[in-house]
């Protein structure tokens, strides 16, 4: 079983990944994306979060975040794919810590 850590991450990025679904049946999924404190120049490191709004009523953890801020995350490393020509850390459980 996976291990979470803890990292400084820069909240970058949230985009619809989903569908346009016009029966509302399907939930709304939301790609969250932070870029490590550990990034350099050359080696873009790069986390992206997963969000399903299945009722459409928002109450999803990415409304607690500031787009441009920074935060300390704890969260599971899943697997990496490649979004929109992108490499990125797919994560889960991800959480908040002070």
């Amino acid at each position: 079983m996976s291990k979470s850590v803890i990292e400084r991450v820069k909240y970058i990025q949230q985009k619809q990944i989903s569908e346009i679904d016009r029966d509302q049946i399907e939930p709304i999924v939301y790609l969250n994306v932070f870029q490590s404190n550990l990034s350099t120049k050359d080696n873009i490191i790069l986390y992206g979060f997963k969000e399903y709004d299945y009722f459409r009523n928002g109450a999803l953890k990415s409304k607690a975040w500031n787009l441009g801020c920074y935060m300390d995350l704890q969260f599971i490393k899943k697997d990496v794919q490649t979004i929109n020509k992108q490499e990125m850390t797919i994560i889960q459980r991800a959480k908040v810590v002070n």
